[in-house]
Order: C-alpha cells, then structure tokens, then sequence
C-alpha cells in the first residue's frame, strides 16, 4: 500500500485544482518559503480527521478554506482527496483502490466520503485505525515538529510508541468505553433519581388504583346481579301482566255468562214450581189409593196367617225362584268376567314375553355400546401415550436442529456466535424438500448441505479468521454477491426432457427463497434427478457423460461415467432432520385429531347408552307392572272359581226346595196375597217415586235458588277481583318503567340487552341480598380515582422499565468494566513488546547515524505501562551529554531521525511524510540521512518536503510548489528517474 495521489482544491492556497501523483517509492515536493509546500501535509492530516485548527496552522474552521487574493474571489468550500493503492489489501476492505475525500464549507460542515459514498469520520478512523496511516501516527512529521520528539515531556513522548505498537485503535475504544462508562453513571444516576421520585407517588397511586379497581369490580359485580336481577324481574312482571291480562279477560266472559243465566235462573224457579204442584197432588191421589188397597190386604191377612209356620222353614217360591234366577245370573256374570279375566291375562303373557325379548335387544345393545366405548377409550389411552412419547421426540428434535447438533463443531461455532449476524445459515436449512425426493437430494448435496451461506466474501474471510484464530476447526463459506448460478444447458434439457425416467433437475425438486437462488443452482442446477440406475445410465449415454445425474434411491452416474451406488445409510443431517420432524409433527397431529374423533364417538355412545338404559328402565317397569296384573288376575280368576262353586251349591239347594208339592193348596191364597201385595208395592214405588220427584223438584228450587245467589255473590266477587287485578297491573306497570329506567340511566342498556345476556343464577332472595351486601361495600370506598388505575399501571410500567434499565446498565457497566480491563492488558502486552523492540533498534539506529555514540530508551514509570512517560538518552561519539538539551540542533534533529527509523524498523508503514526534518542537518549528516532512505526504497514510500539540495538528489520524483500569482500555490513536476536513466 502506499500513497498514489492527492487532490486538492480550495484548501487554504490551492485556489485552483491540484492532483500531485507519487511514485511507491521517494517522492520530493520542494519550494520557496511561502509557497504554500507544508500545506500538503496539513491536507493530509486534515482528510484523516485532524480536527485541531491550530494544528494545521490556522485560527478558525474556516482557514483551511481559500481565503481569496488580489486577482480571486474566496471560494465556498475546501476538498481534498487522498487515493491509496491498496493492492496488498493492507487496509481491511474489499477494493484495491482506495480514495478518502474531506469537504468542508465555509458554514463549517464537513463531509467525508470513502470511495466515493458518503461516509462519518468514525468510519474513517476506524479504517485506517493501526494501519501506520493516521493523523497521529508517527509517519506524518509536520514543519518543526521533529525537534518535538525530544523536546516534549516524556508522558506526550508516548504517543509515537503507542502509534507504532498498533495501540491506538484500542486506545481509542477504551476512551469510548469510559465515555460510554460515565454515560452510563450519569444514566444510572438519574434512573435512581426517577425512580426515587417515581416511589414517592408509587404507593398512594397504588391504594388509589386497588380502590378504584375495588369499586369497578364491585359495579362489574352488581351490574352483573343487579341487572340479572332486573331482567328477573321484568321477565316474572312480563309473565304476571300476561297472567293478570288472560284472568281479567276470563272475569269478564264469566261476568257475561253469570249475567245471562241469572236472568234465565228465575224463570226455571217459577216452572219447576208448577211441576212440584202437579207431584203433590199426583201423591194426594196415590197415598188415597194405597188405603184402600191395604184395607183389602187386612182383609185376606187371616188366611194367610196360617203360611207363617210354614216361612218359617221354607220361603216363598217367587222369592226362591228370584234367588234362584239372581244365583244362574250372578253365576253367569262371573262366568263372563272369568272369560275377560283369561283373555287379559292371555294378552298380557303375551306382552310379558314380547317385553322380555325386547329387554334382551336393549341388553345386547348396551353391552355393544359399552364394548365399543372402552375400545375407544382404550385406543385414546394408548394415542396420549404415543402423544406423549412424539412430544418428547418432537422438542428432543427440534432442539437438536435449534442447536445445531448434527452440524460439524466449526459450524456450530460460527452460527451461535451473535457477532456473525450476516450468515444465513446452512444450505440444508435453507432449502424444503418433498419426502420422496429426500435421498436423492440429500446425495446431491453431500457435504454441501453444511456449508455455510453469508453476504460477502469480506464476512466469509472474517469468518475464517475467527475460526483460524480460535482453532475451531474449518468451514466452507458460500458468499451470496460471489457466487454463480450454474445450470444445464438447454439444448441437452429438451434432448432428455421426454426420456423415460427423467425426473427433472435437482434444483426444480426444493423450495427456496429467491436470495438464495443463485446458491442452490450452483449447487443442484446442473444435476439430473432420474427414476432408477437404468434410466440415469440411457439419460448418461445420451449427454455423453456431461452431468452428474442422481436416481430416487441415491445412486450416481457422474461426470465422466463413473458410477457410485449401493444402500444409502440413514445420515443423521438437517434434511432428514427436518423431515423427520415434520412427519413426527404430522403424526402427533393425526393422533390428536384421532383423539378428537374418539371422544366425539364416546361422547355420542355415552348418549346411546344413556338413551337405552332409560329405554330399559321403562320396560323392565312395564314387565314388573304386567307381572302384577297377571298375578292380580290369576287371584281374581281363583276367587271366581270358589265363588261359582259356591253358588252352585245354593243353586241346588233352592231346586230341591222348589220340588216340593206340599205348599200346591195355598197358590191361589198366596197368589191373591201377593198380588194384593205387589200392587200395594207397586203404589208405594210410585209414591216414593212421586216424592222423589217432589224432594228433587224442591232441591232443583232450591238448588237454583241458591245458585241464584251465588250468580249475585259471583258476579260482585269477579267485580272485586277484576278491580284488584286491575290495581296490580298499574303497579306493576309502574315497577316495570321504574327498572326499565334504572337499566337505561345507570347500565346504558335495553331490556332486550339485558334479558339476552344476563340471566339469573342464584335464588332471587339470594340475589337481592347480594346487591344490597355489594352497594353497602361501595359506600365504604371513601374516594374513588379511576384516573389512578391508568396513572399507576403507567408509573408502575415506567418503574419496572426503570429498574430492568437500571439493571440493564448495571450490567452494561460490569461490561464495560471488563472490556476496558481486556483492552488495558492488550495495550500493556502490545506496547511494552514494541517498546522493547524499538529500543533495541533506536541503538542499532543511532550508533550507525553518528557513526558511534550510545542511545538508550527508558520508562519512567515501569509499573504503570498505560501512563508511562519515555525517556530519551543519547550521546553521541567522543561527547558525555548528560541532558538532550545540551545536543546541537542537527544532533537533536539526527537522534529524532534515528528513532523516527528505528521505528520504521519495528513497524513498517506504507508511507512517510515527512516536512523538513533535516532542514538542520549539514550536507554530510543529509547524506547520511539520504543513505539511509535508501534502505526503505522498496519496503516504505516517503514523501519529502525539503530545502535540501542533497536530499532532492536521493528523489525519484519532484514537485515544485511556486507562488507565480499572490496567494495562490501552483505545482511542477519533474520525474527525476526518467532524468536519471
């Protein structure tokens, strides 16, 4: 790397552009005083970010920019662009050119730009951090600077050796880690100061909230019951209105009806009177008769008299047929219901019998059921056994692909460090493949689905590095901006496309996303998928050996005409990985929608069940009633038996009696008596039959009569109750409006609302109590802030926020802590080592510069390496200087230049500028100098400023910086190698 050119124009004298191009070895730029020469330098430093107005010799931003002349107007703004070959790649980026341009306007605002992208100073910075090319480094000696190196205090002196040790960088970080530090003691600070404040109104917001939560949550639960409650009662009003409405509607018609017949009740009294006159004299006339005809029963009574010995021991022959007649019809009767008793029972055998059957069926049924259930539950026992088991394998999986156990340890590495967030991961997750193109894909890839996709080539090299470094092992990379896409070609394609067997190209088998397009076709877009080993061997013959071709079962044709077969072993990658995990997730899904099923079918049997066991229950009560009535019957059939037995024997009895003769003499008296009898009887059934007729006539008078009453009584009592009924009404309209009030004023809700979402859960009673027990507990709450519900949860979520920030920089300071601490003994180790180095070589230096003499570097404070100051010690031959001050000026100038070389010897850089360091020096010790250069000819580029005739002659190149027009710098160049061949 060295400097290839700057451009300047605008900055302080150049006012026209300037483009000086260096040659990679010694460069001269020469010129009077004035002409505006060490402003090279000042533009150097000032494009790598020197910020110090005094430093570049001015006194304000605007300096720097072309102030303007006699013949020029100033200019608006000031750039300059410093190109460096960076072939070697000595700067950590991708471009083997590299340009850094600065712009400043005269509003004071800068603009940095790398390669022509904007860009910050950081990045700037940070680019050229330890790279031996920076605004501090030792490399960049402005105008009387190098008397400095001696003549500064021993601590600023250290600012060389840190540059040289590379330290810089990490000195840098450190200074950000404590600014960092004490902006994290400030936050922490303030955070403690918020949230001792915050704690202040913590607790009172909290008692607010809980009480205000208390209250919302008692009107939450007394709207819940209270307005249950009201819909309750609307709903029991709404069906007492109904009630009230249908009884008045029936009081009325009964009121109509009652008048009615009232009216008709008199006109039926008035008739059945007329009736009971006519009874009363029709008995008059009958009670006249029977008189007479028991006058005439007195009469034949005497002939009759004898007949009562003989009743005594047998009765009458009309009174034994009757008995005998009542005895064949009683006999008879029973015969007909013993007839009835065993068709019924007959029927009910017959039912019994088809009950038992039917019992039977419900029985099996059951059973069936019953069977078919415990299967099922039995097939759910063992699913949530093999559920559980595939949960296990399920996440036992999915951790290994989360953890990337399968993958190489290099891998692994790489893809669980979070400072590698621009990998995407292996090809292998990368990709989707259907379960029957798995083994071919799998053998496609081979030791590819492991390697590892990133952005560029740059992160694949960092990548590297880190893995070299730590020795984790090796990795292989796919940049995405690098890699091509590759493919089979399409007259070959539309050759094999109908070919039996083709499948297709290994790259058209798997899904993936369009950035990674180019991957997988480089590494599947030119392999041919076939079907079988015959099929890739014709479609091989036919492209004459060109591509690898793959077949279903794993087996290779490649490249050439080789063939690699056999079984495929099961290889535990992330391809087979997740396929399988996606048919154990399928599975697991299958058991549960099976399970689902099941209890459905269980759900639906215990339905069945429950259906035929009442089925049973009703007909094992019909067979237990049946049984009763059969046994009922048998009991009455038995009964009837002895009963008919029974009569049967009277029968005979009563002919016997009836067979005899001896009574013959007294037919015609007993026929006379008994007929004399009979119509005495007969007259006696019709006045007892008349006087029914009278009593009943006379109960009909009365009974209307009363009813007659009772119609009045009624109808007053409806008129009551219609009047009553109609005062309910009125107050339970007005209770109905009061509610439906009360739901709209305080519940915002209609009744259809709330008779639709609230229903009553509890006893009314219950209910009531409930919300007088809930209104109560409200009137306690004093005060109530629903504004302190959000208020708290706000405070309450900013002083948990607070406290997890304080923790967070509680930690990021422990952090910060231990990266200054690792950074403090990198910086110890890297500058105590090149401090050592450079002594050794700040001897060798010296002594060959002065021909002689000694030198020696020293710490002042060895035992504090980040602060030490450096001591310089140098006397040159045949003198014994015990002080730096004492050396002439060109010996302080030769000891600079000696340690400024001992420096290049440890550190190289890529090049120098350096502005008259040996402007005191005379000719020989210049020659020396010049000599020396020599050496660095092909390792480090310098670029002189100088008076120095001598040291021009050791220039390849010239650059001559003249002053032709006030104020402005003009530049010549003169190519001295060409001069000198």
């Amino acid at each position: 790397m060295y400097l290839k050119s700057i451009k300047a124009y605008g900055f302080k004298s150049f006012a026209d552009k300037v483009e000086i191009n260096f040659l990679d070895s010694i460069n001269g730029i020469v010129g009077p005083n004035g002409s505006g020469k060490s402003n090279v330098v000042d533009a150097v430093r000032w494009v790598l970010g020197e910020q110090s107005i005094k430093s570049l010799r001015g006194e304000n931003s605007i300096d720097i920019i072309f102030s303007g002349s006699k013949s020029r107007k100033p200019l608006n703004s000031a750039s300059v662009t410093l190109v460096f070959d960076n072939t070697d790649m000595h700067l950590p980026i991708n471009y083997t050119e590299v340009s850094v341009k600065r712009i400043m306007y005269r509003t004071g605002e800068s603009e940095y730009y790398l390669n022509n992208e904007n860009c910050r100073l950081k990045d700037i910075t940070n680019l050229f951090a330890d790279s031996g090319v920076d605004k501090e480094s030792f490399n960049i000696i402005s105008q009387g600077k190098i008397d400095e190196i001696l003549s500064a205090k021993a601590s600023d002196r250290r600012l060389i050796f840190e540059s040289a040790a590379g330290v810089l960088k990490y000195k840098r970080r450190k200074i950000e880690a404590l600014k960092k530090l004490d902006r994290t003691n400030s936050n922490i600070e303030r955070v403690n100061d918020i949230i001792k404040e915050l704690e202040t109104n913590l607790e009172p917001l909290k008692r607010q909230s809980d009480d205000a939560l208390k209250y919302l949550e008692l009107k939450e639960n007394l709207k819940e019951v209270e307005v249950s409650l009201i819909a309750h009662d609307l709903d029991k009003y709404n069906y007492e209105i109904k009630t009230i409405k249908d009884r008045v509607h029936e009081l009325n018609d009964e009121l109509a009806s009652l008048s009615t017949n009232n009216s008709s009740y008199d006109i039926q009294i008035l008739t059945k009177k007329d009736e009971l006159k006519k009874v009363e004299d029709e008995i008059s006339e009958s009670q006249q008769l029977l008189i007479e005809l028991t006058k005439n029963i007195e009469k034949i009574d005497a002939n009759v008299r004898v007949l009562k010995e003989r009743e005594k021991y047998v009765k009458n022959n009309n009174e034994i047929n009757n008995n005998i007649i009542n005895i064949k019809e009683k006999i008879l009767k029973i015969d007909s219901d013993t007839n009835n008793l065993k068709l019924e029972l007959d029927n009910s055998k017959n039912q019994l019998t088809s009950l038992d059957n039917k019992k039977k069926e419900l029985e099996e049924k059951i059973k069936k059921f019953n069977d078919e259930k415990n299967k099922a539950n039995n097939k759910i026992i063992q699913n949530n056994r093999d559920l559980t088991d595939l949960k296990y394998k399920i996440e036992y999986q999915e951790m290994n692909i989360n953890n990337n156990n399968s993958l190489p340890s290099s891998v692994k590495n790489i893809l669980n460090n979070p400072r590698f967030n621009n990998n995407h991961n292996v090809i292998a997750k990368l990709i989707e493949v259907d379960s029957k193109y798995l083994t071919c894909i799998n053998i496609a890839l081979g030791a590819a689905s492991n390697y590892l996709v990133v952005d560029t080539a740059r992160d694949a090299k960092e990548m590297i590095n880190y893995l070299k470094d730590k020795k984790l092992g090796r990795a292989t990379f796919y940049p995405i901006d690098v890699i091509k896409a590759r493919s089979i070609d399409d007259v070959t394609l539309s050759r094999i496309h109908k070919i039996d067997g083709f499948i297709d190209v290994a790259s058209n088998l798997v899904k993936y996303k369009d950035i990674y397009n180019n991957i997988i076709l480089n590494q599947l877009g030119n392999i041919i998928v076939a079907s079988n080993i015959d099929s890739a061997n014709n479609i091989a013959k036919i492209i004459n050996n060109r591509y690898k071709i793959v077949t279903l079962d794993g087996q290779i044709v490649n490249v050439g005409g080789s063939i690699t077969g056999g079984s495929v072993a099961t290889k535990n990658n992330i391809i087979n990985e997740k396929y399988e995990l996606e048919n154990k997730r399928r599975k697991y899904q299958e058991l549960n929608n099976n399970n689902n099923k099941l209890e459905k079918e269980i759900n639906s049997l215990l339905k069945d069940i429950s259906d035929e066991e009442k089925n049973l229950y009703d007909v094992n009560n019909l067979i237990i009633n049946i049984r009763d009535v059969i046994n009922k019957n048998n009991i009455e059939l038995e009964d009837n038996k002895k009963l008919v037995d029974n009569l049967k024997r009277e029968l005979k009895d009563l002919e016997a009696i009836n067979n005899d003769g001896s009574a013959s003499e007294l037919d015609k008296l007993l026929n006379t008596y008994y007929t004399a009898i009979n119509d005495k009887d007969n007259e006696e059934v019709k006045i007892a039959s008349l006087k029914k007729k009278k009593q009943e006539l006379f109960d009909t008078i009365n009974e209307l009569d009363t009813i007659s009453r009772q119609s009045s009584s009624y109808i007053n009592k409806k008129e009551k109750e219609i009047n009553k009924l109609n005062l309910r009404l009125n107050t339970i309209n007005i209770k109905m409006d009061n509610l439906l009030l009360r739901l709209s004023e305080e519940y915002n809700m209609t009744y259809e609302s709330a008779i639709n979402n609230y229903k009553l859960e509890i006893d009314e009673s219950l209910a009531r109590d409930r919300v007088n027990d809930i209104k109560n507990n409200i009137k306690r709450i004093d005060y109530v802030n629903i504004g302190a519900i959000d208020e708290y949860k706000r405070v309450s979520e900013r002083y948990d926020f607070l406290n997890s920030q304080k923790d967070d920089l509680h930690n990021a300071e422990e952090t910060l802590l231990e990266i200054i601490n690792e950074m403090d003994t990198v910086m110890k180790d890297k500058f105590l080592k090149t401090f050592e180095e450079i002594r050794i070589e700040f001897k060798k230096v010296f002594k060959e510069l002065f021909r002689g003499g000694e030198a020696e570097l020293s710490l002042t404070d060895p035992d504090n390496l980040l602060e030490t100051g450096i001591e310089i010690m140098a006397v040159p031959s045949g003198k014994n200087l015990k002080s730096l001050s004492l050396l002439s000026g060109g010996e302080k100038t030769f000891t600079a230049i000696s340690l400024l070389f001992a420096i290049l010897n440890v550190r190289p850089v890529p090049f120098c500028l350096l502005d008259e360091v040996e402007a005191a020096l005379d000719d020989a010790n210049v020659e020396s100098f010049g000599n020396y250069l020599e050496k660095y000819r092909d390792k480090t580029q310098f670029i002189l400023i100088t008076h120095k005739k001598k040291t021009m002659e050791f220039a390849d190149c010239l650059y001559g910086i003249t002053m032709q027009e006030s104020g402005v710098s003009k530049l010549v160049s003169v190519r001295l190698e060409d001069i000198k061949n």
